[in-house]
């Protein structure tokens, strides 16, 4: 494997769980049955959060080249755990019920800006054409089998937590927002090759038990010179120690 791209896999990885166990297709999936008893008709509630996708999607047309890529997951991740906060105070009755449903907007909006076409985007932002087919082949099956598994667990998670039961997504959303603040690197106006060349230098001073981000010592891999150096002493070696074989054998 090729480690030099080790960070660009990893990042992909990571927005790809976090797209799914964000716990955006929760709420689309069992929205009457989180809206019941939020308000008297569950169905508005599920064609309100519809239309506000459609239009939060137009909005993250707008920002898409106006934001840089971890600028928008950040404000993402971030508006999402806000929301689920204030969803889980809203279900446990410190708050209005309708303070829920404009909570349960506001998580759709900021999902639709960042964490829903941001993990997609970056896939060919972020490696080389050679790489892009089998980023892009991993990324939809690890969406897919999160997603999979947030549609056949959440009925349980909402048995079992009852009003807690977006605290494992408020908890995704939280790691995503630390992970995209201390490693993601940013795509926006970059070409793969640049935004490889910008992480080698970022992490060039960068040693793990004295070896680099290659895996090579520290100081640097051998030259050639220095490779040549050292296979003549050895030579030199093995000829004094055939001559002392020699002498001693005749004596």
């Amino acid at each position: 494997a090729d480690k030099t791209i080790r960070l660009q896999v990893v990042s992909t990885l990571v927005l790809q769980v976090a797209n799914q166990l964000s716990g955006i297709n929760a709420v689309f999936f069992y929205s009457g049955l989180f809206f019941e008893g939020v308000i008297d008709n569950p169905l508005v509630g599920t064609t309100l959060i519809g239309g506000i996708n459609v239009i939060a999607t137009y909005v993250a047309l707008l920002l898409m080249d106006r934001c840089g890529r971890r600028t928008l997951i950040m404000w993402s991740s971030a508006g999402m755990f806000v929301s689920c906060v204030i969803i889980v105070l809203s279900l446990k009755g410190y708050l209005d019920k309708l303070v829920a449903l404009g909570a349960v907007a506001s998580y759709v909006s900021f999902f639709e800006i960042g964490l829903g076409p941001i993990p997609w985007l970056v896939v060919a932002e972020m490696f080389e054409g050679k790489y892009v087919t089998s980023a892009m082949s991993i990324s939809s099956q690890l969406n897919w089998t999160c997603n999979f598994f947030v549609g056949l667990l959440f009925p349980y998670i909402n048995k079992a937590l009852g009003p807690y039961s977006f605290v494992p997504f408020a908890t995704v959303l939280l790691l995503t927002f630390v992970y995209a603040w201390i490693w993601l690197p940013e795509t926006q106006g970059t070409t793969p090759e640049e935004l490889q060349a910008q992480l080698i230098k970022k992490n060039v001073n960068t040693t793990y038990h004295n070896m680099d981000i290659e895996g090579t010592v520290s100081g640097g891999p051998p030259s050639q010179d220095e490779w040549a150096e050292a296979l003549a002493l050895m030579q030199s070696y093995e000829d004094n120690a055939g001559e002392e074989s020699v002498v001693k054998s005749q004596m």
